[in-house]
């Protein structure tokens, strides 16, 4: 007599491959004009939608400007904070990615120890914001 073969398909799903790993902390280094503005373009691109604040700290103004010309991007969401004008420290940054209240926290030309970039990366994990850090390389050419 032949036995039946029972698969059990919950069993199955729970061996299933892990997910990658969101990025939740992304440094990348910028070498001219153009590719600064295609960053916040693309950034403000892939989070516009979430209906969230985009927080951009000290951002390059003619990097920006080219953000109000596009018809499809709310640029009423994204929220420009100069250091020079504004207190901003580590912590308060920290409480933005923590929070959650924002799509995305862009960074222009921190500079961060290795160890605060890690809690960065974890604040950023916590509130499910991630955080990207433009470092602007064009001044070096």
């Amino acid at each position: 007599m032949l036995e039946s073969n029972h698969i059990d398909i919950n069993q199955m799903n729970s061996k299933r491959l892990p997910l990658p790993k969101e990025n939740w902390l992304n440094v990348k280094n910028i070498e001219n004009q153009q590719q600064l503005s295609r960053q916040y373009t693309d950034i403000c691109q892939q989070h516009c939608l979430q209906k969230k604040w985009i927080l951009v700290i000290n951002p390059q103004k003619n990097a920006l400007a080219h953000l109000s010309d596009s018809a499809w991007l709310d640029t009423s969401k994204i929220l420009q904070v100069n250091t020079n004008k504004v207190k901003v420290n580590l912590e308060n940054i920290e409480k933005a990615l923590s929070k959650g209240n924002c799509a995305a926290v862009i960074l222009s030309n921190a500079s961060l120890a290795q160890a605060e970039l890690s809690h960065l990366a974890d604040c950023a994990r916590k509130g499910k914001t991630p955080c990207f850090i433009l470092k602007d390389n064009t001044s070096l050419h």
